[in-house]
């Protein structure tokens, strides 16, 4: 296999060929055979969500570091790779995976920027945007139900 998969953290990606998984550790490898720069990923109870979405093959799991999370993401080219790293990884961290839509990476930076300040959210899998609800202070779209709005904290059953 070619370095054609993606492992990025923090926004700096290294390619790599290989994954293996021991216990609660995924390990990156390069083509020459070696263990990548910062290519040890510990997925034990750090992991604060972990995020997938499937148009895209992307994996993304947040990182608790208390004031400085890393957002890590895992991007595959070959389909049934990614089919086979997401039941692996599953398995590895012991989180259920929130289904995202394209936007993931956005989605996981802004959880980890609230996470920094000791905001602790409720992750949850992406909604069809005709059911979502309009913050009438900054516009994102929220899940049905939500009291307050998951980017600005505005309330939104006042509407």
């Amino acid at each position: 296999m070619l370095d054609s998969n993606y492992l990025i953290i923090n926004r700096h990606a290294r390619r790599f060929s290989e994954m293996k998984i021991a216990g609660h550790t995924a390990v990156f490898i390069g083509s020459d055979g070696k263990v990548l720069d910062f290519g040890v990923l510990q997925l034990g109870d750090n992991v604060y969500a972990a995020l997938l979405c499937d148009d895209v093959r992307n994996i993304t799991f947040i990182i608790d570091k208390g004031k400085s999370p890393d957002v890590v993401t895992l991007l595959w080219m070959d389909s049934d790779d990614y089919s086979e790293a997401v039941k692996l990884l599953a398995k590895a961290s012991g989180k259920h995976f929130s289904q995202q839509n394209r936007k993931i990476n956005r989605y996981a930076e802004a959880v980890a920027e609230k996470l920094a300040l000791g905001v602790k959210l409720r992750i949850t899998d992406a909604a069809d945007s005709a059911n979502m609800v309009k913050c009438p202070e900054c516009g994102i779209l929220n899940p049905p139900g939500s009291i307050y709005c998951l980017d600005c904290g505005a309330d939104i059953q006042k509407q």
